[in-house]
């Protein structure tokens, strides 16, 4: 061995990068899913005034 040259005992290939990447985006998924489960009862009503865009009586009558 030369001693310019750094040995590796481990590189991540292509393979275990993508594997790795998307079991992390699955926990972000199913994580983001379940705090909605869980926070429902804690998230509040937006008034329509606020937001016409979620009035669906308003939507139905500009069809």
């Amino acid at each position: 061995m030369s001693k310019n040259k750094k040995e590796h005992t481990w590189m991540p290939s292509l393979k275990w990068m993508g594997k790795t990447l998307i079991i992390i985006y699955v926990l972000i998924i199913a994580a983001f899913f379940s705090f909605n489960i869980l926070l429902k009862p804690y998230m509040r009503n937006i008034p329509v005034e606020l937001t016409p865009w979620l009035d669906k009586a308003a939507s139905a009558e500009n069809k």
